[in-house]
Protein backbone atom coordinates (compact mmCIF):
# COMPACT_ATOMS: atom_id res chain seq x y z
CA UNK A 1 0.00 0.00 0.00
CA UNK A 2 1.22 3.45 -0.81
CA UNK A 3 -1.41 5.77 0.23
CA UNK A 4 -4.67 5.28 2.21
CA UNK A 5 -6.65 8.51 2.71
CA UNK A 6 -9.47 8.16 5.00
CA UNK A 7 -12.57 9.83 4.43
CA UNK A 8 -15.21 11.88 6.70
CA UNK A 9 -17.64 11.75 3.70
CA UNK A 10 -17.98 10.35 0.31
CA UNK A 11 -19.85 10.43 -2.78
CA UNK A 12 -18.39 7.63 -3.99
CA UNK A 13 -19.57 7.07 -7.38
CA UNK A 14 -19.06 10.51 -8.15
CA UNK A 15 -15.73 10.67 -7.09
CA UNK A 16 -14.61 7.62 -8.76
CA UNK A 17 -15.93 8.77 -12.19
CA UNK A 18 -14.41 12.24 -11.44
CA UNK A 19 -10.59 10.45 -10.95
CA UNK A 20 -11.32 7.61 -13.78
CA UNK A 21 -11.63 10.68 -16.17
CA UNK A 22 -8.67 12.35 -14.11
CA UNK A 23 -7.01 9.30 -14.79
CA UNK A 24 -7.87 8.58 -18.03
CA UNK A 25 -6.78 12.17 -19.02
CA UNK A 26 -3.06 11.25 -17.76
CA UNK A 27 -2.33 8.30 -19.54
CA UNK A 28 0.07 9.58 -21.79
CA UNK A 29 1.83 11.23 -18.97
CA UNK A 30 4.87 12.16 -19.49
CA UNK A 31 5.27 9.80 -22.45
CA UNK A 32 2.55 9.19 -25.32
CA UNK A 33 1.43 5.83 -23.96
CA UNK A 34 3.15 5.46 -21.01
CA UNK A 35 -0.11 4.26 -19.01
CA UNK A 36 -2.78 2.13 -19.99
CA UNK A 37 -6.34 3.34 -17.64
CA UNK A 38 -8.86 0.19 -17.19
CA UNK A 39 -11.90 -0.12 -14.30
CA UNK A 40 -11.77 -3.57 -12.92
CA UNK A 41 -15.16 -3.07 -11.08
CA UNK A 42 -16.87 -0.12 -9.86
CA UNK A 43 -14.66 0.34 -6.57
CA UNK A 44 -11.38 0.59 -8.70
CA UNK A 45 -9.50 2.01 -11.10
CA UNK A 46 -6.09 0.52 -12.55
CA UNK A 47 -3.26 1.77 -14.61
CA UNK A 48 -1.07 0.03 -16.00
CA UNK A 49 2.48 0.70 -17.43
CA UNK A 50 3.89 0.24 -20.52
CA UNK A 51 6.82 -1.63 -19.20
CA UNK A 52 4.43 -4.26 -17.58
CA UNK A 53 7.08 -3.76 -14.27
CA UNK A 54 4.04 -2.04 -12.18
CA UNK A 55 0.51 -0.71 -12.25
CA UNK A 56 -1.19 1.42 -9.75
CA UNK A 57 -4.64 0.54 -8.48
CA UNK A 58 -7.31 2.99 -6.97
CA UNK A 59 -9.30 1.41 -4.65
CA UNK A 60 -12.72 3.60 -3.22
CA UNK A 61 -14.43 2.55 -0.32
CA UNK A 62 -16.96 4.56 1.99
CA UNK A 63 -14.46 4.98 4.71
CA UNK A 64 -10.96 5.67 2.40
CA UNK A 65 -9.46 6.09 -0.53
CA UNK A 66 -6.41 3.54 -1.05
CA UNK A 67 -3.98 3.46 -3.72
CA UNK A 68 -1.74 0.08 -4.26
CA UNK A 69 1.12 -0.88 -6.25
CA UNK A 70 0.87 -3.84 -8.07
CA UNK A 71 4.08 -5.18 -9.49
CA UNK A 72 7.18 -6.46 -7.26
CA UNK A 73 10.80 -4.68 -8.37
CA UNK A 74 8.86 -1.89 -10.66
CA UNK A 75 11.53 -0.33 -12.92
CA UNK A 76 12.79 3.57 -11.75
CA UNK A 77 11.47 4.89 -14.79
CA UNK A 78 7.47 3.34 -13.42
CA UNK A 79 8.48 5.09 -10.05
CA UNK A 80 9.41 8.41 -11.27
CA UNK A 81 6.53 8.50 -13.66
CA UNK A 82 4.33 6.82 -10.76
CA UNK A 83 5.22 10.03 -8.89
CA UNK A 84 4.03 12.46 -11.23
CA UNK A 85 1.02 10.65 -11.82
CA UNK A 86 0.15 10.25 -8.04
CA UNK A 87 1.34 13.79 -7.58
CA UNK A 88 -1.26 15.10 -9.83
CA UNK A 89 -4.08 12.87 -8.00
CA UNK A 90 -3.65 13.99 -4.70
CA UNK A 91 -3.31 17.73 -6.51
CA UNK A 92 -6.89 16.79 -8.15
CA UNK A 93 -8.01 15.59 -4.30
CA UNK A 94 -7.31 18.77 -3.06
CA UNK A 95 -8.90 20.80 -5.41
CA UNK A 96 -11.90 18.77 -4.27
CA UNK A 97 -11.92 18.92 -0.58
CA UNK A 98 -10.91 21.97 -0.31
CA UNK A 99 -11.55 24.64 -3.87
CA UNK A 100 -14.86 26.24 -5.22
CA UNK A 101 -17.68 27.20 -3.57
CA UNK A 102 -19.05 23.83 -3.04
CA UNK A 103 -20.33 23.60 0.12
CA UNK A 104 -18.83 20.81 2.54
CA UNK A 105 -22.19 18.60 2.41
CA UNK A 106 -21.76 18.48 -1.71
CA UNK A 107 -18.23 17.64 -1.66
CA UNK A 108 -17.67 14.69 -3.24
CA UNK A 109 -15.25 13.87 -0.53
CA UNK A 110 -14.28 15.45 2.94
CA UNK A 111 -11.49 14.58 5.12
CA UNK A 112 -11.77 14.29 8.81
CA UNK A 113 -9.78 16.71 11.28
CA UNK A 114 -6.99 17.11 11.20
CA UNK A 115 -7.32 17.35 7.73
CA UNK A 116 -3.51 16.87 6.46
CA UNK A 117 -4.49 13.43 5.27
CA UNK A 118 -3.09 14.85 1.46
CA UNK A 119 0.04 16.31 2.71
CA UNK A 120 1.07 12.39 4.24
CA UNK A 121 -0.25 10.99 1.00
CA UNK A 122 2.19 13.11 -0.42
CA UNK A 123 5.10 12.24 2.01
CA UNK A 124 4.76 8.70 0.97
CA UNK A 125 5.48 9.25 -2.61
CA UNK A 126 8.80 7.70 -4.06
CA UNK A 127 10.04 10.41 -5.93
CA UNK A 128 7.73 12.98 -3.65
Amino acid sequence: RIISIPAKTMKMGGLRLYCNLYLMGVQNTPEPGCWKASKSDDSEVNLRYVDLSGSIIIQFSEECITVDRLGSSPSNKYLMHESMILNGFLDELNSIVYEGSVSEEKRLLTLPEPGNQLEEARDAISFG
